[in-house]
């Protein structure tokens, strides 16, 4: 318990590491092809989500809302990691990062038991075409059954 209290009461304390840049050999390219790969991978994980919600926004009639919310929390929190670490490189704050660490696998276990749940769910969907197959397959039914009834009447 006393890690723990340690850990949240120093949870923006650097104290006790060195920026990323002063530990082993970094040269210049490689600190920067890190930095700056972690910052694409970040911001392509923030834009992703803010399509999700543009995408629930424009189809208010979309099934399981909850799971693309999930979606959109764990591809946000994946990004975090990936900007807190190119930050590290001047700011070590490796506390911060194994926090979130921690709630990106928090909400990412959350999104797998969701999607266990949901999946017979969504596999029960009936897609557009064959629910037009439906509706064509019961009018030629009963088509079929007007003929066979005009034929029994001659």
């Amino acid at each position: 318990m006393e890690e723990l209290i340690h850990f949240l009461t120093n949870l923006f304390s650097t104290e006790d590491w060195p920026p990323r840049w002063v530990c082993g050999k970094w040269s210049e390219f490689h600190g920067w092809l890190y930095i700056g790969s972690d910052i694409i991978i970040w911001l392509a994980y923030f834009i992703i989500p803010v399509i999700i919600i543009w995408f629930i926004q424009k189809r208010p009639d979309i099934p399981f809302v909850p799971v693309f919310w999930l979606f959109g929390a764990f591809i946000i929190l994946c990004g975090s990691t990936h900007l807190i670490d190119a930050v590290i490189f001047w700011w070590p704050a490796y506390r911060i990062s194994a926090l979130l660490k921690l709630l990106t696998a928090v909400v990412s276990m959350a999104t797998v038991f969701a999607l266990i749940r949901d999946l017979p769910k969504v596999l029960d969907l009936k897609s557009d075409v064959s629910k037009q197959l439906e509706i064509k397959d019961a009018l030629i039914a009963e088509l079929q059954e007007e003929i066979i009834g005009l034929k029994n009447k001659n």
